[in-house]
């Protein structure tokens, strides 16, 4: 980052363990630079309230760890936000929300969930009989009827929340979703929170079995996996119109009908919110059907080879 910095017309402003004078070199500068974020709270809230003080600031949380450690930064993370929230002005929150989760979204695509679940195309026929002898945990239909609030409003949701990701995960990212609602609600700052789709990051496919599930979810259609530079072109793209447009969700003088709506514009899914299945009924299948593309070929030739030889063998 520094070395992309030193390249740019740009700037990069970060924490030192130390005086910036006392720094000797380059070697010198990378070893004391940064800092933890579980073990260092205090002190990096300390620091940003007093980096550009009069200047608009945007904090992204961006944190990930594996296991109980994810709650862990992100609850740091959320300390830092509180203590922001609370002592400047000119603030605004971003986060990437994880679409494997439980979200409201836009009715029309709800409706286009259950086209996709009822329609006779090839794929579904080719589902069929899993679903007809699975069980509610295998390609279950992903439209759900609305829900009615307490003031009569129907608002419509989805649940793809993918158990094997884990109890830790869904509960740093629902502590996000949270900061989110209480920072744009109660200490009027600006929060960019979007979904971003399902991506194929060095974190999620070091799990061999999520890779193979990857590999197979764009059978169902209009799901799809994206490369992280799509990701993050996207996801950046997002963040600079929420800064940018005072019309924006993001911008807390724009009023909500549900506090919960925050989260259903913009969202970059992936196809989670209007796949005919729920995403966390169609894992295993999407694994078989890697395999499936995997030996495909390998099968074929040897179904060639056997006709080959049967043929030569009536021949003789």
């Amino acid at each position: 980052m520094i070395t992309i910095a030193e390249e740019s017309c740009g700037t990069i402003t970060f924490p030192l363990k130390k005086p910036q004078t006392e720094i000797k070199d380059s070697e010198d500068l990378y070893a004391n630079a940064g800092g933890n974020l579980i073990t260092g709270a205090p002190e990096i809230l300390n620091w940003l309230k007093t980096v550009y003080p009069e200047q608009p600031l945007v904090v992204g949380c961006y944190v990930y760890l594996d296991g109980e450690a994810h709650v862990r930064v992100a609850l740091a993370c959320d300390g830092i936000m509180k203590g922001l929230s609370e002592s400047r002005k000119k603030l605004t929150f971003a986060f990437l929300c994880t679409p494997t989760d439980v979200h409201v979204i836009p009715d029309e695509a709800r409706r286009a969930a259950l086209a996709n679940y009822n329609s006779m195309n090839w794929r579904n026929l080719l589902m069929l009989p899993i679903r007809l002898l699975g069980s509610q945990n295998i390609l279950a239909k992903n439209a759900l009827p609305p829900v009615k609030t307490n003031d009569g409003k129907e608002i419509s949701l989805v649940d793809a929340l993918v158990v094997p990701q884990g109890p830790n995960y869904a509960l740093a990212k629902r502590m996000q979703h949270w900061r989110a609602m209480v920072a744009r609600e109660d200490q009027q700052c600006s929060v960019s929170t979007h979904i971003a789709p399902s991506t194929a990051t060095a974190s999620v496919v070091h799990n061999r079995s999520f890779a193979w599930a990857y590999d197979g979810m764009p059978y169902f259609k209009p799901m799809e996996i994206f490369e992280q530079q799509t990701s993050n072109a996207v996801m950046g793209a997002l963040l600079i119109h929420d800064i940018r447009n005072p019309q924006s969700v993001a911008n807390p003088q724009v009023q909500l009908g549900n506090a919960y709506e925050l989260f259903k514009h913009c969202g970059f899914h992936g196809g989670m919110w209007r796949v005919g299945y729920k995403v966390g009924t169609i894992g295993e299948v999407s694994v078989l059907i890697h395999f499936a593309k995997v030996l495909g070929p390998f099968l074929l030739l040897s179904l060639l080879v056997l006709v080959v030889a049967i043929v030569m063998k009536y021949r003789v």
